[in-house]
């Protein structure tokens, strides 16, 4: 008997001994606690949002990992990684790695707030938030809902017989929309008509709703777009009211044609007859801006007074002459450099990679607004025939466009293996003008906003003139972006100060 109450006493004594044993890891375990500050966002496409995740006080921000990553839809997507107080690319998705950043002023206040900008309809999905502090940690998820309101509908009354018209309500937006059409006794014709969707490049929904009804009974018909029961978009047919509108319309549309057509014909007969007549005079003064880009209006003045009724040749479109014949001059220069053949051939053997080891498409090249991109490669890699084929597809010797380069303004490619003088000399110099180019006019275009991209093919660190005058341009540019291409090694200093490091490679012979 005393052993039975023995043994049941050691065995409640055992239960209570594993119970604080649990209680202790699982309150060692929650020491480090990671928390929410809304579990579901809403954004709008191509808008910003910030995805918060907060977390327990740490000792060092040095021993930080914060990892977010999108979960769903499959397959898992790493968006950002910071580990142990370093930013680490090496596993980010080139969907997200020039989107995605971390606000690490935040983190001082124990926040890991991941910013994502431009966002797609395809960033949409449960995001997971893990933050740890050396081996402890804790980890939340988030859902991120992108949508797109749908845009003014679009009308269209097309006759498809003797006494009918066919009504068409058009519009794009996401998530997928529902159409119900009525007439004017608010009867529902939903089930009359006829409605279908296709996803557009940006994956919206474009919706194309029809109704047949007749063209000669005075009524009202109305579509409305409904998006989770709301409606988002309504528009009212006037029948038969807009059908003779729009036939007027069409008339109108015709005449308005003709008369442009006439204008222009006109405008063209009096301008080569000016031309004719001033073109003594336009040959002496049409450098006036190119030779004095910062004169005063009244010394540019003084050097029109040929003839005070022609038209001055130095007013305030001299730039986009200058602009004009010197695109002309780079298409031709250009042009013969690529077929479309040979483009294509070389294209596939390229593989363009991010400086991660992330493999990109080859569109990813071309640099954006004011981006700086470093391209390394080693000798004989391809990186001079890739810069030849973004000036050839500029100049639009080749019937594709995988880079999207045909937007610009301007494209100069200078050698930079055998440069002498500064940045805007070598450019200068890269230039085959059959008249002498003026720096000065050159760098005003360089420098200012017109949408231009500058490839820099072959730069190696070394040539003071060339390295100090590109340092200062980098900086003062407004608009134009640069392409550099060089070999490993070869400009240490940009490789560090570059944001954008692409490497390229020749892909193995199949």
């Amino acid at each position: 008997m005393c052993c039975v109450y023995l043994q049941g006493s050691m065995r409640g004594t055992l239960v209570v001994i594993f119970q604080a044993l649990l209680w202790l890891v699982v309150s060692a375990s929650a020491l480090f606690t990671v928390s929410l500050e809304k579990s579901i966002y809403e954004a709008e496409l191509h808008g910003d949002i910030k995805l918060v995740c907060m977390f327990a006080k740490v000792k060092s921000l040095s021993d930080l990992t914060v990892i977010w990553s999108r979960l769903e839809p499959k397959p898992d997507v790493n968006v950002y990684w910071l580990e142990r107080g370093k930013e680490n690319h090496n596993y980010t998705s080139a969907a997200f790695i020039k989107r995605a950043h971390l606000i690490h002023e935040q983190l001082n206040e124990n926040r890991a707030v991941l910013h994502l900008k431009k966002l797609r309809i395809k960033d949409s999905g449960t995001y997971r938030c893990i933050v740890k502090e050396g081996d402890d940690g804790d980890y939340k998820q988030v859902m991120l809902n992108v949508t797109a309101p749908y845009t003014a509908i679009k009308k269209t009354i097309i006759k498809t017989g003797q006494d009918e018209v066919e009504l068409s309500c058009e519009s794009q937006g996401f998530p997928s929309a529902q159409v119900i059409w009525s007439d004017g006794q608010n009867t529902n014709l939903t089930e009359m008509s006829n409605s279908t969707t296709r996803s557009t490049h940006e994956d919206l929904i474009q919706v194309i709703s029809k109704l047949t009804v007749k063209r000669d009974l005075v009524n009202n018909y109305s579509c409305s777009f409904l998006v989770k029961g709301e409606i988002q978009q309504t528009a009212t047919f006037k029948i038969p009211d807009e059908i003779l509108t729009q036939c007027s319309a069409q008339y109108a549309w015709i005449i308005a044609v003709v008369v442009v057509l006439l204008a222009i014909v006109l405008i063209s007969v009096i301008l080569r007859r000016r031309k004719n007549g001033q073109k003594n005079r336009r040959n002496e003064s049409s450098n006036c801006a190119f030779l004095f880009p910062h004169s005063s209006s009244g010394k540019t003045d003084s050097l029109l007074t040929v003839n005070e009724n022609s038209l001055k040749t130095c007013d305030i479109n001299s730039e986009e002459t200058a602009e004009k014949s010197l695109r002309n001059v780079l298409i031709r220069q250009y042009s013969h450099l690529y077929t479309n053949a040979e483009m294509k051939s070389r294209l596939v053997s390229y593989e363009l990679l991010s400086n991660e080891g992330l493999s990109l498409n080859i569109s990813s090249i071309v640099p954006d607004k004011k981006e700086i991109i470093l391209l390394l490669g080693k000798p004989g890699c391809g990186k001079t025939s890739l810069a030849q084929i973004l000036s050839s597809c500029w100049a639009e010797s080749t019937t594709t466009d995988p880079f999207n380069i045909r937007q610009l303004r301007l494209v100069f490619q200078a050698d930079c293996s055998r440069a002498k003088g500064d940045l805007f000399q070598v450019v200068k110099s890269s230039v085959s003008y059959e008249k002498p180019l003026d720096v000065s006019e050159l760098r005003e275009m360089l420098l200012g906003p017109t949408d231009c991209l500058l490839i820099l093919d072959g730069y190696e660190e070394g040539n003071k003139d060339l390295d100090e005058t590109l340092e200062w341009f980098l900086q003062e540019r407004q608009t134009c972006r640069v392409l550099l291409t060089s070999h490993p090694g070869k400009c240490p200093t940009l490789e560090k100060s570059i944001r954008t490091v692409l490497q390229l490679t020749q892909k193995p012979e199949s």
